[in-house]
């Protein structure tokens, strides 16, 4: 009973502040309680508002650390693809370059190769190609650049790479002639990497400019393969031969794809 009275107390309350605040009655009342309440709950706001700006400039933070992650990434990925594009439009330059050479010389054989690597000797002017003797390069076979320069001869052949000796080598002797004289010599390197060209007769016609090519003397080589052209030149009158100083043809220090000339076979000449 007495829980049944308590439950009829409690709901005729709840009808009678129903009735009077449909009447208005309370509003004195609910009035008084928010302007009581207000100086607490804008405290409260105040004291909360730096936590909130703190969680708020946090999670901005974070979504700005993973837009400049995304953004970092994207950059990089584009700055492949350009680096991609890039040497996938020289390297297909320099094949075309090597491609004219090939039509240039339609009697000739050619195999084209990439330089893979050099000697890391200074006492040697030495380059590796990724063609070997399962490709058919041997030893004493001349290789070209893509101006139709002449490189080097292959020194050594494995299987499936092929060791090539530059003209700049101090080891390289190469029989060439001045196309404008017709003067002979002999073009050998050195230890600093450069070309010269020795025993040109004292009066040989000699200047800067002039075009150095392969001789072909000696059958080891095949003529009229451009060399480089001289820079200067030195002897005095009383010397019996002059000496020219020669820029390479090739950029040797740049080359990345060459020509292995294929069809040429050194002859092998014999004491009469």
């Amino acid at each position: 009973m007495r829980t049944l009275v308590w439950l009829l107390v409690v709901g005729l309350l709840a009808l009678l502040g129903i009735a009077l605040s449909q009447q208005g009655a309370l509003d004195p009342l609910r009035n008084f309680a928010l302007t009581v309440a207000s100086p607490f709950q804008r405290g409260l706001r105040a004291a909360a508002s730096p936590a909130a700006d703190f969680l708020d400039n946090v999670a901005e933070r974070q979504d700005l650390e993973e837009e400049n992650r995304l953004l970092r990434q994207q950059i990089e990925e584009l700055t492949a693809e350009i680096a991609r594009l890039k040497e996938s439009e020289f390297t297909a330059a320099d094949l075309a370059e090597l491609a004219e050479v090939e039509n240039s010389r339609p009697d000739d054989e050619f195999l084209v190769a990439r330089v893979i690597a050099r000697d890391p000797s200074n006492l040697k002017e030495r380059l590796a190609i990724d063609r070997g003797s399962d490709d058919g390069v041997a030893e004493g076979m001349v290789v070209m650049s893509e101006g139709a320069s002449m490189v080097g001869v292959v020194s050594k052949a494995l299987s499936d790479f092929a060791w090539v000796t530059l003209i700049t080598d101090p080891n390289s002797n190469v029989n060439a002639m001045l196309l404008e004289s017709r003067a002979q010599g002999v073009v050998g390197g050195s230890l600093n990497g450069g070309l010269h060209m020795d025993l040109i007769p004292q009066d040989a016609e000699v200047e800067p400019g002039n075009t150095v090519a392969t001789s072909g003397l000696g059958g080891n080589l095949p003529q009229a393969l451009l060399i480089g052209q001289v820079t200067s030149v030195r002897g005095e009158p009383q010397d019996v031969f002059k000496t020219a100083e020669i820029k390479p043809a090739a950029s040797l220090s740049r080359l990345e794809n060459v020509l292995v000339l294929t069809s040429f076979r050194a002859a092998r000449l014999m004491s009469p």
